[in-house]
């Protein structure tokens, strides 16, 4: 398995080193680089001759926080927000910002590494803890647009919300990854929402799943 470069982006000295520690013991990952802002970050990966596959991004941060630094960066590695806090902006908008997970701090260490693992290694998947996703579904409802799901788009749903990708639905009910994906954007109209993470909090709301 090729190693995973991953990158920390966070204020907390503990935070950065603790998380390296953790990750730097796993022998498929390697922190590459850390930084304890937005301006370092940057400045880190202008200097570097690679991008890192991961980059775990803290939210609030001073000289410039993780939100503006996930809009300026122009690398083509995987963000994942990992915060104490939750942003229900940022978490109602995580793919229009280009992110691929939110996570917050006080998840297993464990449970944050399977999240660095699935998102450097499927683009479809979305890291999100509980608490973010129950978040999210209290910010977006999409009214009773939920009851004209049909009983297949429903279960479809339940799998995405299981945390699995699309080449893994699709070996489950038989299909291709890109019929797996026209029923993701058939579902995402009905709901009125963008995205997996929308669409799940909206299912919730409506016990659905």
């Amino acid at each position: 398995m090729k190693m995973i470069d991953v990158m920390i982006v966070d204020d907390h000295p503990i935070v950065r080193e603790g998380l390296e520690m953790v990750i730097n013991i796993q022998p498929e990952l390697a922190v590459v680089a850390t930084a304890a802002n937005g301006v370092e970050a940057l400045a880190a990966l202008e200097k570097s001759p690679q991008a890192p596959d991961v980059i775990l991004v803290d939210i609030r941060m001073p000289k410039m926080d993780g939100t503006e630094l996930i809009k300026r960066l122009k690398v083509p590695a995987k963000i994942i927000i990992l915060s104490t806090e939750l942003d229900v902006t940022v978490a109602a908008n995580m793919l229009a910002l280009g992110v691929q997970g939110y996570i917050l701090k006080d998840e297993p260490p464990t449970k944050i590494i399977q999240f660095i693992e699935k998102v450097a290694t499927n683009d479809d998947y979305l890291a999100m803890s509980d608490a973010v996703v129950a978040q999210v579904m209290r910010a977006k409802s999409a009214g009773q647009a939920t009851q004209r799901l049909s009983a297949k788009q429903i279960a479809l749903l339940k799998k995405v919300a299981q945390g699995l990708t699309n080449k893994e639905i699709a070996a489950e009910i038989f299909v291709t990854d890109r019929t797996v994906k026209a029923y993701l954007t058939e579902i995402y109209e009905i709901l009125q929402v963008s995205n997996r993470a929308q669409a799940i909090a909206v299912a919730a709301k409506q016990r659905l799943i």
